[in-house]
């Protein structure tokens, strides 16, 4: 009976020791401090803004010192022939280049209302040296000849002599000649003001017309389908303009890829409106589209491609390829990347630069060497002399079109940008990375080598604009677990 005595005491003992350890253990508790609130500052949204890099060069060398006009907005190219301009507005943009003694060259850029913050385009213009003139009798008795004697063509290399390494994409790959059957020029009508003393000084400079317009946009309508698109073989500007002819004088350009010969139905001759710059189709004096392009022939291979005109202005020589792009998407590239781990702290930690290497511009998917691998195995050339120069020359037509196609010469830009100046709160991790967006454009040119059709592609990718991955966790110091964000 002593025993269980003693155990009863002994347990309210042991009860009595817990109650108060517990009770003294929640007194302490409540005396502890409590952790201060998290310092919040609030970080701005990113400035918006928009980038337009240019290039400005002749003879596929860059000129320093020419004057840009953006929109209304001057600027002026520095020793690499570039420029930038960054916008805050969608929108399209005027662009046009001028230099004394050289054909100024005008565009548009459009980022489309769907452009996305950061989106960048690239725009190239090529400016050439007026051609000299010479002068030419309208009594002349034979035919006469005017060829492009401009000091930006001096070096044009006749087709398929040029190697594919030295390609220069934004530089004519033929130039144009000029052919007036005598008795042509008259000087009457509109052409009194122009002949003097029965004669007349007569200019023709091949060049590469500017893109229409580089855009931001691409029509869902056309992701990954082949869209037709007429380029110009070669074009020349003719002066003086608004010089109209009796006789149609005939436009002529050797053929730029010896061996090759494109379907009629591909080729067109288009003429440039003197006061809006834009292309359309050449009609002559009755306002009749000119559509015949002929071909001159010999030995059964063609040699020159040839369209008749009765009025002067610019006119180009075109011919029909194919453009597929892509969607577009994040690439694995990374541009840029910062965090900061504030989750121990109260105070909020301010002015963080969050910092990326944006890339612009494009390049071809495979090197020179692959890419004439490519385009020799889709032609079935062989390793003669012969077939060697016609796979040169067509690799040079191809990057030349695909010049056209984006709008700007070959070449990755790296620019050093700031995204947004951050700030991390009190108890707060921070995580940043930007990562490149990307487009693919495949070129396509329908052909006729040894008398059978044949399909030539290659694809080049496009660095369209950026991805900005940006989070932020808070945590509660007296519980696990936080709350994420982004800007």
């Amino acid at each position: 009976m002593k025993s269980v005595k003693w155990f009863y005491v002994g347990a309210m003992a042991i009860a009595l020791g817990m109650l108060t350890f517990a009770t003294v253990a929640c007194h302490d508790d409540d005396d502890d401090p409590k952790p201060a609130e998290g310092e919040v500052i609030e970080t701005p949204k990113p400035v918006v803004e928009y980038y337009i890099m240019g290039t400005v060069t002749s003879g596929g060398k860059a000129m320093n010192g020419v004057k840009v006009k953006v929109g209304s907005k001057n600027y002026t190219t520095d020793s690499n022939g570039k420029f930038s301009v960054t916008e805050s507005a969608t929108g399209t943009y005027s662009i046009e280049a001028s230099s004394n003694g050289y054909l100024s060259q005008k565009t548009s850029v459009v980022i489309a209302d769907n452009a996305e913050n950061r989106s960048v385009v690239t725009v190239a213009l090529a400016l050439t040296k007026e051609s000299p003139k010479e002068t030419v009798s309208i009594t002349a008795a034979e035919e006469t000849k005017v060829e492009d004697k401009s000091e930006s063509n001096l070096a044009i290399e006749e087709p398929g002599e040029v190697a594919p390494e030295e390609v220069v994409e934004d530089k004519p790959l033929v130039k144009v000649e000029l052919a007036i059957p005598a008795g042509a020029i008259e000087a009457t009508g509109e052409n009194a003001e122009i002949v003097k003393d029965g004669k007349v000084d007569i200019s023709v400079t091949t060049f590469v017309p500017a893109p229409e317009e580089v855009t931001t946009e691409v029509k869902a309508e056309e992701v990954n389908k082949d869209i037709p698109k007429s380029i110009p073989l070669a074009a020349a500007k003719f002066e003086p303009s608004g010089l109209q002819f009796a006789k149609k004088v005939t436009i002529s350009i050797p053929n730029p890829i010896p061996g090759i010969t494109f379907a009629d139905a591909d080729m067109i001759l288009t003429y440039q409106n003197p006061d809006t710059g834009e292309w359309g189709d050449a009609k002559d004096n009755q306002g009749n589209v000119i559509k015949n392009i002929s071909s001159t022939t010999e030995g059964g291979a063609v040699t020159a491609y040839t369209a008749d005109v009765d009025h002067f202005s610019a006119y180009a020589i075109e011919n029909k390829v194919y453009s597929k792009i892509s969607n577009e998407t994040v690439t694995t590239t990374i541009l840029g990347q910062a965090s900061r781990d504030n989750s121990e702290n109260a105070k909020a930690v301010t002015g963080i630069e969050l910092k990326y290497k944006e890339k612009s511009g494009w390049d071809y998917d495979k090197n020179d060497a692959a890419l004439v691998a490519e385009v020799k195995s889709q032609l079935g050339a062989g390793a003669s002399a012969e077939d060697t120069k016609t796979v040169n020359a067509m690799v040079a037509f191809m990057k030349t079109r695909m010049f056209s196609l984006m709008g700007s010469v070959s070449g990755i830009t790296e620019t050093e940008r700031v995204y947004n100046t951050v700030n991390v709160n009190g108890y707060t991790t921070m995580s940043y990375t930007c990562y490149a967006k990307a487009r693919t454009t495949t070129l396509t040119a329908n052909v006729k080598f040894n008398g059978q059709n044949k399909t030539v592609s290659i694809t080049a990718t496009r660095y369209t604009g950026t991805d900005h991955q940006y989070k932020t966790v808070t945590y509660n110091p007296t519980h696990s677990g936080g709350k994420g964000g982004s800007i």
